[in-house]
């Protein structure tokens, strides 16, 4: 037993993770910059659209799929170079498993956005969140739920040796 889990940590590779770490912080903070900048001064409340019989502010989504792009260039750039240490040129397949990944992590994000902002705007839980900070606070489980999918895909994946 010991020796499988051994496997499991050499494999998982904790070294790479604490720099995927460290490089997700930079990330999750270049993410939330863009998305309080975009959220508060450039889109607000954006558009209302009828889905599913409920009225939907788009204004976060938007806000949100922005500032992903931005920080996902980011991500890439340093996580490429630096924690997966891979110095060759960007190939095609990694491209596109990139993308795929990303697609995933843009697919899970929103819903968990979407789920935060919903509990955030309870009728028990409203009165507790500061006037304006449900969109932001919604993104802080966001960032926690995509940590791991985003590393796994990223190490045995898009950056497979």
């Amino acid at each position: 037993m010991r020796e499988k889990i051994v496997f499991l940590i050499q494999l998982f590779d904790l070294k790479k993770f604490i720099k995927f770490g460290l490089i997700g912080v930079l990330n999750t903070l270049v993410d939330f910059a863009v998305f309080y900048v975009m959220d508060r001064w450039v889109i607000r409340e954006g558009p209302t659209l009828a889905l599913l019989g409920m009225t939907v502010v788009a204004g976060p989504y938007l806000s949100n799929a922005i500032a992903y792009v931005v920080a996902n260039i980011h991500s890439f750039v340093w996580n490429k170079l630096w924690t997966f240490e891979r110095r060759d040129r960007v190939t095609r397949g990694e491209a596109v498993r990139y993308l795929l990944t990303s697609a995933g992590y843009v697919l899970i994000s929103t819903v968990s956005l979407a789920v935060c902002i919903r509990i955030l705007s309870l009728p028990f839980v409203a009165p507790l969140v500061p006037q304006g900070w449900t969109n932001l606070l919604a993104k802080l489980p966001t960032a926690c739920v995509t940590i791991f999918y985003n590393y796994l895909m990223n190490k045995f994946w898009v950056f497979k040796a």
